[in-house]
C-alpha cells in the first residue's frame, strides 16, 4: 500500500487519486507540447514556441524540485557518522 502524504490515509495502486506528484508529471509534457501548438497557431515559428514551452517545462521541474520538493522518508539517506 502506498501512503497519500496530502490526507495522510493509506491507499492502494487500484485506488483512483492523483497526488501532487502525479500531476508534475503530467505537467511537464502538456506545458512543453502547449508552448509547441502556440508555436504554430499564433506564426512564431515551431523553435519559438518549444523554447517556451521547454521554459515553462523547467519551471515545472524546478518548483516541483526546489520549490516543494518530495520528502524521503527513513532508511535510505546515509547517516553523518
Amino acid at each position: 500500500m502506498q501512503r497519500d502524504d496530502t490526507t495522510g490515509v493509506e491507499r492502494t495502486a487500484s485506488e483512483p487519486g492523483a497526488t501532487r506528484h502525479d500531476l508534475v508529471l503530467a505537467a511537464i509534457p502538456l506545458v512543453l507540447l502547449g508552448g509547441a501548438f502556440g508555436g504554430v497557431i499564433a506564426d512564431v515559428g515551431i523553435r519559438t514556441g518549444i523554447a517556451v514551452g521547454s521554459t515553462g517545462a523547467a519551471a515545472v521541474l524546478g518548483y516541483a524540485l526546489f520549490g516543494d520538493p518530495p520528502v524521503g522518508r527513513g532508511g535510505g539517506g546515509r547517516s553523518a557518522s
